[in-house]
């Protein structure tokens, strides 16, 4: 049985690659050599979150298939 990556997941990850992107190409092309300590700081806090927030609230919702999973229950009426 091959386990599925939920999308929500799939967008976290690509958050943390897109950092990586785009602290190289601040240093590329608007900071040539060496990019400031804190411009790459604030990328790697706010690029990640961004895009992970972003890809979690646009992802469906990936359907558990699991044959032992309990369904959910109507609750109790109150008394």
């Amino acid at each position: 049985m091959r386990a599925v990556v939920e999308a929500k997941v799939k967008g976290g990850a690509a958050g943390a690659a897109v950092a990586g992107l785009v602290v190289w190409l601040l240093g590329a092309y608007v900071f040539p050599g060496d990019v400031p300590e804190a411009v790459t700081a604030v990328v790697d806090v706010v690029v990640p979150g961004v895009v992970a927030f972003a890809a979690g609230w646009l992802a469906r919702h990936t359907p558990r298939t699991d044959p032992d999973a309990v369904p959910p229950q109507d609750p109790a009426p109150l008394a």
